[in-house]
């Protein structure tokens, strides 16, 4: 029912909504607008990684839909490139309200959910979450798609906890494994990737306070 509610009051451009709803006597119908180009993760496991253009232009348009939703007090809590299509003219749009959750702005939500590599920390250590989840989230997708692997990777699930808890995240060696990233790139990533919620980018200004860091600089927003 709540993912019901939040696909009917998606009017976002780079979310998907509901277009409307039937039942039969046993099974409820979703209808939603057919997507063309198919899952972000196809485009990003084609070509390894993505050009740092890409990514920022990626990153922007997540960071507005996300914004949206947080300003209709509903976290996302599943962002991941499975869950982000891709559309005809090459724009995005962001699926699966599986495990989001509206949420007060003074309240915590206390399950456990969504996929590992994009837990943030305050989640795999059960201390309770809100809407920064999110952004977190976000930082795991930049690092992402720019770097070609999520920051705290391990096949291991309990090493990757405890990575995402207290590892570092490490940046590759520009020469060695020929890769080009500018210092806005790696200072935004650094901070969605604040281990301290309170102090995490997007904590006090949400979407607006992301986008107005200095790597969203040359983007006409």
């Amino acid at each position: 029912m709540l993912e019901k509610d939040i696909l009917f009051s998606c009017d976002h451009p780079f979310l998907v909504g509901m277009e409307y709803l039937f039942q039969s006597p046993t099974r409820l119908y979703f209808v939603m607008p057919f997507v063309k180009g198919g899952e972000l993760y196809k485009i990003f496991k084609e070509q390894k990684r993505l050009s740092e253009d890409v990514v920022k232009f990626y990153a922007a348009q997540i960071c507005m839909a996300i914004g949206y939703l947080h300003s209709k007090s509903i976290m996302h809590r599943d962002l991941k490139l499975e869950n982000i299509l891709v559309d005809e003219k090459g724009y995005l749009k962001i699926i699966d309200y599986g495990l989001a959750k509206t949420l007060k702005d003074d309240q915590l939500a206390k399950t456990f959910c969504g996929t590992p590599e994009y837990l943030a920390p305050e989640m795999a250590e059960h201390k309770g979450h809100n809407f920064s989840v999110d952004w977190w989230a976000l930082g795991v997708l930049i690092y992402e798609m720019k770097i070609g692997v999520t920051p705290f990777y391990n096949r291991e699930r309990k090493l990757l906890l405890a990575k995402i808890k207290s590892g570092k995240v490490i940046f590759p060696d520009k020469n060695k494994y020929k890769i080009e990233y500018s210092n806005e790139f790696v200072d935004i990533v650094l901070k969605l990737l604040n281990k301290d919620r309170l102090q995490r980018l997007g904590t006090e200004g949400d979407a607006a306070e992301i986008l107005s860091h200095p790597w969203f600089a040359d983007l006409n927003l």
